[in-house]
């Protein structure tokens, strides 16, 4: 099975805070969210919030996320609570990509497969703007993130940007995990579990969304 991830991060700020801010933001589509089970099997419409860890929240989203109204909600959160942010994605293994927002307003967008960017962010640039994120998260070196954001061309890879992005990163630039690395430069906690994206911290909250 490809890979698979969608993750909301939230910098500088509370599991508790984006746990109540996400649930204010389905309440008032009177859909509340509901306390799972944590010793259930996972569920396909799962809102996990990690605990803080590196000054970093990640909010896990369910393999049957919706994408407006997510991104609405990541978008919600981050005006209410006055955070930067990430929504990063796996798309089945293949690519990956982000949407960066601020307070509430989206800033900046990539998609690694050149091609595909429209699908996701029509209209939008995607081949990412690493002194955006350095604005906003002057916690990052430039050096270090700018050379991730790199777009895979339609047909083929240049032979530059084959092999690892840094020399210590733990995959190839276009492997199906290679957003981990990205992850990893920008202070995200991650690991490998049983073929599945593991955040370093534990579960805080682990939601259901009432359909």
């Amino acid at each position: 099975m490809a890979l698979k991830l969608r993750y909301y991060l939230f910098y500088g700020v509370t599991s508790g805070a984006v746990y109540g801010s996400l649930k204010s933001f389905y309440a008032a589509r009177a859909r509340p969210l509901q306390l799972s089970n944590p010793n259930a099997e996972p569920s396909d419409e799962s809102i996990d919030v990690y605990e803080v860890d590196n000054n970093w929240v990640v909010v896990g989203l369910d393999s049957g996320w919706e994408w407006k109204e997510r991104r609405e909600a990541q978008l919600f959160v981050s005006q209410r609570l006055r955070c930067p942010g990430f929504l990063v994605f796996i798309y089945d293994g293949d690519y990956w990509g982000y949407e960066f927002f601020d307070r509430g307003k989206a800033l900046d967008h990539f998609v690694q497969q050149e091609d595909q960017a429209d699908q996701w962010f029509p209209n939008q640039d995607c081949c990412g703007k690493p002194d955006v994120l350095v604005q906003h998260l002057p916690s990052l070196d430039f050096s270090v993130i700018a050379p991730y954001l790199k777009q895979k061309p339609s047909y083929g890879s240049p032979a530059d940007l084959k092999g690892k992005v840094h020399p210590d990163d733990e995959f190839d630039r276009f492997d199906e995990c290679a957003v981990l690395d990205f992850l990893r430069a920008i202070g995200v906690r991650v690991g490998l579990q049983r073929g599945y994206v593991t955040p370093n911290s534990s579960i805080d909250c682990s939601l259901l969304r009432k359909v």
